[in-house]
């Protein structure tokens, strides 16, 4: 058994086509629904399509154009309703015409309410049923963004050139100490340093 949901998308009499059943799981991404489907011919075999959401989630869903002949547009045209399940992971493989007949419900009591009130319309979430959909049901994880690691890399450079800048032109010392005397033959026109004054005196003990 596979659990799949059931989903609508479908045009208005003035809105565009929309999601209006989307499952529970992308509650708040539907609209990758109906930017990703296009509508099949009427009474044709059903499409199936990879959807991946922005958070990566990733669907195969299948569904079958459905032409709403009672309702019409604005301009007198029939109105068509894509409806179908989706299920998470990836597959070719569509489902059984008794389990896509299980959407048909749902999707056409979503888009009676839809129809009801299009421009306030949110999708509204349906919960998954039981299938014999062939195939892999396992959540995809959510891609790395192209790019991150560069990033990060970059912005690494950057920090140690930074850096290695500050540590060489820090005010401070001469940055060429003199050096202890090894010899008692010193070169007359060389420069020589100020030989520090100790106190001949040791230090107290505390």
């Amino acid at each position: 058994m596979t659990r799949a949901w059931p989903i609508a998308v479908a045009a208005g009499r003035r809105r565009d086509y929309s999601t209006v059943l989307t499952p529970e799981i992308i509650s708040t991404e539907y609209g990758v629904l109906a930017e990703s489907l296009s509508p099949g011919p009427v009474g044709g075999a059903p499409r199936v399509r990879a959807v991946t959401t922005a958070s990566g989630v990733r669907l195969t869903v299948a569904y079958r154009t459905h032409a709403l002949t009672a309702v019409r547009d604005q301009q007198g045209r029939p109105l068509l309703m894509m409806y179908g399940l989706a299920r998470t992971g990836t597959t070719t493989s569509p489902p059984s015409d008794a389990d896509l007949d299980r959407a048909w419900d749902p999707a056409i009591a979503a888009y009676e309410r839809f129809l009801a009130g299009e421009e306030a319309f949110a999708a509204l979430p349906s919960r998954a049923v039981p299938t014999d959909w062939p195939g892999g049901g396992t959540v995809s994880p959510a891609p790395e963004r192209p790019g991150l690691r560069t990033g990060i890399a970059a912005l690494t450079a950057a920090v140690v050139v930074v850096l290695v800048g500050w540590f060489l032109l820090r005010p401070g010392d001469d940055p060429r100490p003199c050096l202890a005397r090894t010899t008692a033959t010193v070169d007359a026109t060389a420069p020589t340093c100020t030989p520090t004054t100790l106190d001949p005196s040791p230090p107290a003990v505390r």
